[in-house]
């Protein structure tokens, strides 16, 4: 079993079972199996291999984490936790083998150069193109590469059908202010609601994808018009079936990429990944596939996919029927659904069409309660049409439906309803809205019971902004969800029972703890209570009346200081949310008697101790405080949590971590990030090794990791940086499954790296910068996992050895670096920071533009990495610089930085470069030809001897020019540069005048200071775009034309 795990290179995984005995048995900790294998040992030979492996094979399941019999009361418990276990790796499986949709990794590619992410200006790109061919999985897939890169981060979905709904501009206005405040934030009015934008938004880097996007009004009314509230660096990316952005096109502020269609080949791999799911031999299956591609709609994927997942649920005599009836559909996309759509049962059938209508990214734990039936378990539902391609289940259990699938349930809702009214099951408040008026001076909208007499199946309705009024006996009797977002603080329905109601969401609604619907409105079987963004209640509601409560969701109610006594009696509560209730400061001692509870969320709110009492919960798998700025303690208690999973207590004020964490024996992730006051970490922590995968200790006070943090062997990621750590574990080859290692900014961490790294066979990352690391032992070499290497400002490193070929991002720099890297077996290399200096150093404040003395063993560097996007020079040591040789040349390079004192030559420059920067580069007195740079849209020249920039009419998509301390004479063909926003030439002394700039129609900056040869800015009137325009200690600022400039910039500023 062993020996196939290890041949499997991790793709089988063990799950130990104990039971009658204990896992130090199985590690030959005790006599039970030693004295086994020792008459093994007799019997074969101490020495014999056979022995061996079987005494290794022990050990290593005895340390795997399983399941004690010993801790469950029956055996029947602990069946029921096995197949849960079981069943969430499976479904972990199941996403890892969908995770990477076919061909997407040219299109991430393309879109990754369009994004271009180095260049600091703001940026929108447009993915457009059918239905069903990718445009939101792209979206999605930039998405997660990318956020990490940005201050604050959005995404939202469902552009187009939001909007067209009452109140649903605001509502997406509202989520990317929450979003991006990462707090409750309700927008009242949309005009307010985009102005408000500009002032938050401005000097912050973010990104934010707007999916599906209909008109361009909308995404006016969501990123403005000029993309001018966004701060440098941001980024939007808008998914669209047809092109939205033709404003932002013609004035050069976007990029679009079109989704072209999948050749055969990735289509014939899609059928192949989806239809081949169980691994059942098929015959004639490439004559089948490809009749059944040559037959449907092959351009569209999703098609592909749905027809693809059906297939993999027949035997394979039933394939060529089925291929038989597909061919009838033809193209026909709602022939081809249909089919599908039949081939469901009654049960799924509903389901399907109830996810149609339910609002995007709905949580599916949430969503599970609408169809809880003993007779139809939940694999057979939402699991079903996930494996069926039907639906979509995200990492946080967002539960998604594709556009093209939304429509075709609702279609066939439609149709259902036009031939039965009386049967209708959902319903939402605009397919009303035709047929009743808004209440005066709002608009919310009135609805009377009797609007809904001849509805008495529905079972999901939206009412979001609604007031109800009239007699609602009998009116509802099969509803099961009610989302009432944004209803009215007065309640004057009568008999408002709905017996059957099972989610409850009224967010960012004017309710409070005494309105009247929690007395008037029965629900007896109450599963889920949303109130988020309530901002009236003070106190959480009385709750009593809802016993069967399992989710309560109170998350951003700004004033809520205290819970409702009620709330202890909820014995089936599973998961009680209150992330970010600010001026809440203490929760109950009772709570702790809540033992059903799972969940607990407390992040943002002033909560300042936990209550003794919840070391009685001995189901809570999750418990998140993090910036619990006031939260000091953590009780021993803590040790009765024996199913903890996750503790996160981010930026809390807590001093130290309770010894009896090592009762926490499930738990797999522990933040401690930014606990300045935390100064240790208890030795008891080796008794997580079986279950603990991430430990986070950045920012905390922790000088000295105990001996026993070597014995976490399912560690994953170790994240200590910013930390007083002196030196890294001698044993740190015993956590064998470390993945990363952060300790960037660890100011005392020195010494040599120890050489049991090279039992680390599993490292990707490894982050050291900012310390003071001196040594790096040659057994790195054999870490052929290691992508990211990270030694920026290690000061105290002479020499680095050979270094693995699988790195693909390498950051050195050292003052005593006396060699430079061999990189040339390096050719995964995408991006390389490498000097004697920290580049951002070079760069002072300085009219001195004399080189430094020059250094002996001066050396050209060639570099041929053809995967190279960023490179960043700053060695004293290169005078000269070759990129490129021969026929090979760095084709992929999109961004150079040059720092050096000797450099004085540079050749190759390629022409995929969209950045290029020479700074403090002062024997660089002559860069090569720039005509052919087309694709560079920023260049910067700081404290740089260049004197002349041939070529620069050829740089047509240039569009930041920074030249600032440099020798720089003219500037030849600067009128030509069309697409040039931003220009500023400070203290360019030699600089004999500027060309006529009246054809620089795009330009939004401008600043020329000290220049004291520029005695004139020809054109400058022309220039109506300018935002900003500095023209200082130069003979140009006292002439009418500049003055006249600043009036008409400063007119502008105003009106906008």
């Amino acid at each position: 079993m062993v020996e196939r795990k290890v041949k499997s290179g991790g793709g089988k995984t063990i799950l130990p079972i104990f039971y009658d005995v204990e896992p130090r048995d199985v590690r030959l900790e005790t006599s039970l199996y030693r004295d086994a294998l020792v008459k093994h040992a007799i019997k074969f030979g101490s020495e014999d291999e056979k022995v061996k492996a079987w005494e290794n094979a022990l050990k290593e399941v005895g340390s795997l984490p399983g399941w004690e019999r010993g801790s469950f009361s029956s055996d029947s418990r602990l069946i029921e936790e096995i197949v849960k276990q079981v069943m969430v790796k499976l479904k972990e499986l199941r996403k890892n083998y969908e995770a990477k949709p076919v061909g997407i990794d040219k299109q991430v590619e393309d879109m990754m150069d369009l994004l271009d992410l180095e260049v600091n200006d703001v940026r929108i790109v447009e993915i457009w193109g059918k239905h069903g061919v990718g445009k939101t999985t792209l979206a999605k897939v930039i998405f997660e590469k990318v956020y990490s890169q940005f201050e604050r981060c959005s995404f939202l979905a469902d552009i187009g059908p939001t909007a067209k709904q009452l109140g649903g501009v605001r509502l997406l206005q509202s989520k990317l202010m929450s979003d991006i405040l990462n707090r409750e934030y309700e927008v009242d009015q949309i005009a307010k609601g985009v102005d408000f934008f500009k002032g938050i938004l401005l000097n912050m880097k973010v990104l934010i994808v707007l999916d599906d996007v209909e008109v361009q009004l909308h995404l006016h009314e969501i990123v403005g018009e000029k993309l001018d509230r966004f701060g440098y660096g941001s980024r939007i990316i808008v998914t669209s079936r047809e092109s939205v952005l033709p404003e932002f096109i013609s004035r050069g502020l976007t990029h679009d990429y079109g989704m072209n269609v999948m050749n055969r080949d990735q289509v014939l791999e899609l059928f192949r990944k989806h239809a081949l799911r169980r691994n059942l031999p098929i015959p004639d299956f490439a004559e089948i596939a490809a009749g059944i591609i040559n037959s449907v709609n092959w351009r569209i994927p999703l098609l592909i996919e749905v027809i693809s997942s059906l297939m993999s649920r027949k035997v394979a005599g039933e394939w060529t029927a089925l291929k038989e009836l597909l061919l009838q559909s033809g193209e026909d996309i709602e022939k081809i659904l249909m089919f599908c759509y039949e081939e469901l049962s009654k049960e799924q059938r509903e389901i399907f069409l109830d996810i149609a209508c339910l609002p995007a990214d709905v949580d599916a734990r949430i969503a599970s309660f609408m169809w809880h039936n003993p007779n139809f378990p939940p694999s057979a539902g939402v699991d079903a049409l996930h494996v069926m391609s039907l639906v979509k289940v995200g990492k946080d259990n967002e539960l998604g439906m594709h556009r093209l699938l939304k429509e075709f349930g609702q279609h066939v809702i439609q149709k259902e309803d036009d031939l039965d009214p009386g049967t209708r099951g959902r319903l939402c408040n605009l397919e009303l809205a035709w047929k009743t008026e808004k209440m005066e001076g709002t608009d919310h909208l009135n609805f009377d019971a009797r609007d809904f007499d001849s509805m008495p199946n529905i079972r999901f309705l939206i009412l979001d902004r609604a007031k109800v009024i009239g007699d609602f006996a009998n009116v509802f009797p099969n509803l099961k969800w009610l989302q009432w977002r944004g209803c009215t603080r007065d309640f004057e329905a009568t008999n408002f029972h709905v017996e059957k109601l099972v989610i409850l969401d009224l967010s960012w609604s004017k309710v409070n703890e005494d309105w009247g619907g929690w007395r008037k409105i029965k629900m007896p079987q109450l599963k889920v209570l949303n109130l988020t963004g309530c901002s009236d209640l003070l106190v959480s509601p009385d709750l009593s009346s809802f016993p069967d409560l399992e989710i309560l969701i109170l998350e951003q109610c700004p004033r809520l200081m205290m819970l409702d006594p009620s709330i202890c009696h909820l014995k089936r509560l599973t998961t009680l949310n209150l992330r970010f209730c600010d001026e809440l400061n203490m929760l109950p001692f009772e709570l702790g008697h809540m033992k059903a509870l799972k969940e607990i969320l407390i992040d943002g709110t002033s909560v300042q101790e936990i209550p003794v009492s919840m070391g009685y919960m001995e189901k809570l798998e999750i418990f998140s405080a993090s910036n619990c700025l006031q939260l000091s303690h953590l009780p021993d208690s803590v040790c009765g949590l024996t199913a903890l999973s996750v503790l996160s207590l981010e930026n809390a004020k807590i001093t130290r971590l309770p010894a009896s964490v090592e009762k926490l024996v499930k738990l797999k992730i522990l933040s401690l990030k930014d606990c300045g006051w935390i100064g240790k970490l208890p030795d008891s922590i080796r008794s997580l090794r079986n279950s603990l995968k991430e430990l986070d200790i950045t920012g905390t006070g922790i000088s000295e990791l105990p001996n026993s943090i070597t014995c976490l062997g399912l560690l994953k990621v170790l994240k200590m940086d910013s930390c007083f750590i002196r030196e890294l574990p001698r044993e740190i080859g015993n956590l064998v499954n470390l993945e990363e290692l952060h300790a960037s900014h660890c100011r005392s961490l020195n010494g040599a790296i120890p050489t049991t790294i090279k039992s680390l066979d599993r490292l990707r990352i490894l982050r050291l910068g900012h310390s003071s690391i001196s040594g790096i032992p040659s057994e790195i070499g054999s870490l052929s996992c290691l992508q990211t290497l990270d030694f920026l400002r290690c000061n105290e490193i002479r020499a680095l050895p050979e270094l693995p070929s699988s790195l693909t991002c390498l950051r050195v720099s050292s003052e005593r670096m006396e060699a430079l890297p061999d990189l040339k077996n390096l050719v995964k290399l995408e991006e390389i920071c490498l000097g004697d200096k920290d580049p951002k150093e070079l760069i002072r404040p300085s009219t001195q533009m004399e080189p430094k003395s020059r250094s002996r063993d001066l050396l050209v560097v060639p570099i041929v990495l053809p995967k190279l996007k960023m490179l960043e020079l700053s060695h004293s040591r290169i005078s000269g610089l070759q990129l490129g040789h021969g026929s090979l040349s760095c084709t992929h390079l999109k961004k150079l930085v040059l720092s050096g004192v000797n450099l004085e030559n540079v050749l190759g420059l390629p022409s995929s470069l969209s950045i290029l920067s020479i700074q403090h580069c002062l024997s660089l007195r002559q860069l090569p030809a720039v005509h052919h740079l087309s694709k560079l849209s920023e260049l910067n020249l700081i404290q740089s001897a260049v004197e002349e920039i041939k070529g620069l009419q050829g740089l047509i998509a240039l569009e930041i020019l920074n030249i600032t301390h440099g020798e720089i004479c003219h500037l030849n063909g600067l009128s030509q540069l069309t697409k040039l926003r931003s220009l500023i030439l400070s203290d360019c002394d030699s600089l004999g005048g500027l060309p006529d700039i009246s054809n620089l129609k795009m330009l939004n900056v401008l600043v020329v200071q000290r220049c004291r040869m520029i005695h004139a800015i020809e054109g400058l009137m022309e220039v109506t775009s300018l935002e900003k325009l500095s023209v200082s200690e130069c003979e140009a600022e006292s002439t009418q034309q500049v003055q006249d400039a600043l009036e008409l910039v400063m007119e502008r500023s105003i009106k906008s």
